[in-house]
């Protein structure tokens, strides 16, 4: 059985659930990563994440039809 068949969707706000499924999938990628990391690399992803939490904090504080 699918997670989502299991868990059905409740988030009505579509941008933060958007940009919540990005962040789990780059925690995804950064799991599935191995080996050591290129400076510019680890970098580029901490920003991605950086981006994707400020813009989550941003959607979840505002209210929704706002």
């Amino acid at each position: 059985m699918s997670e989502e068949a299991e868990y059905p969707e409740r988030r009505k706000n579509a941008l933060l659930r958007l940009l919540i499924n990005e962040l789990m999938q780059q925690i995804r990628e950064l799991q599935a990563h191995q080996g050591p990391w290129p400076n510019e690399e680890r970098e580029r992803v901490e920003r991605d994440l950086d981006r994707i939490l400020e813009q989550v904090r941003g959607a979840a504080l505002r209210k929704e039809g706002a």
